[in-house]
């Protein structure tokens, strides 16, 4: 099967956004091959499909998981091929993606190739035996671990405990501001020290503001292997929360591949 493909790169978390259509079945398998190719190192694959709540566009990852770096470079990839956003310093658009149940608005700036996209915010968070956070969203699950080193007995441990629980099941190694995300996508059977996660950073920073849970606009920002992410958390008055994920990010130019 020959595919058409950009690459896009939101922090180092390389991502190939498929836009030949590719049956459901199949998706799996082919994110896998796509994964393996040395050349375009992907950490994840989202398949174009058709809109199924009116947004501009649909994109379906892996492994039905939600991905915000995916949500905001495809968001940023429409924008930027709109005939009327020709030349617009900055805007927005509305996208789906899986694991989340509405289209989710992306603000694009070219000027500073930059996206952010709105967030599922987490449901829950519950507790490992051990005591580690389990922030509950849509489509992912991340245990927050911090003040630890990437620990490979813990991982394995984790995923093993949890990692069918969930669509997708990421470990978050929080530090400061330093983190390091490892991913798990059950459908894929792909296990990903990833260079950036933006659902695990929303995560991590969700969860550091519920320790205060003050009214009024939160920042944080996260090191991580491939860049940086950045997070705001909105609390209005009434307790009503929302939060954006983004920063720098790269397209390249469309391929097509040989699978």
């Amino acid at each position: 099967m020959r595919l058409r493909i950009i690459m896009a790169d939101p922090a180092g978390n390389r991502t190939a956004i498929v836009r030949t259509p590719v049956p459901a079945d199949q998706r799996a398998q082919i994110a896998a091959k796509l994964l393996q190719m040395k050349d375009l190192r992907a950490e994840q694959a989202g398949f174009e499909t058709a809109p199924l709540m009116g947004g501009a566009g649909r994109l379906q990852m892996m492994g039905g998981e939600f991905c915000g770096n995916a949500a905001r470079s495809y968001g940023y990839l429409l924008w930027k091929e709109k005939e009327e956003t020709q030349g617009k310093a900055a805007g927005d658009i509305q996208i789906e993606i899986s694991g989340s149940p509405h289209p989710l608005r992306v603000f694009c700036d070219p000027a500073q190739d930059s996206s952010y996209a709105e967030m599922p915010m987490p449901q829950a968070v519950e507790y490992s035996p051990e005591g580690y956070p389990l922030v509950i969203s849509e489509g992912i699950t991340h245990m927050i671990v911090e003040d630890r080193e990437p620990d490979e007995d813990l991982i394995r441990t984790a995923v093993d405990t949890y990692g069918q629980k969930w669509d997708a099941f990421g470990i978050m190694f929080l530090k400061g501001k330093k983190l390091i995300p490892v991913v798990y996508v059950a459908a894929a059977g792909s296990l990903v020290y990833e260079s950036s996660c933006g659902s695990g950073s929303l995560a991590a920073a969700w969860y550091l503001e519920q320790k205060t849970a003050r009214d009024g606009l939160s920042s944080y920002c996260f090191q991580e292997p491939g860049g940086t992410i950045r997070v705001k958390i909105l609390r209005e008055k009434g307790g009503t929360v929302s939060g954006r994920m983004g920063g720098a990010l790269l397209l390249e130019k469309e391929t097509e591949i040989e699978v």
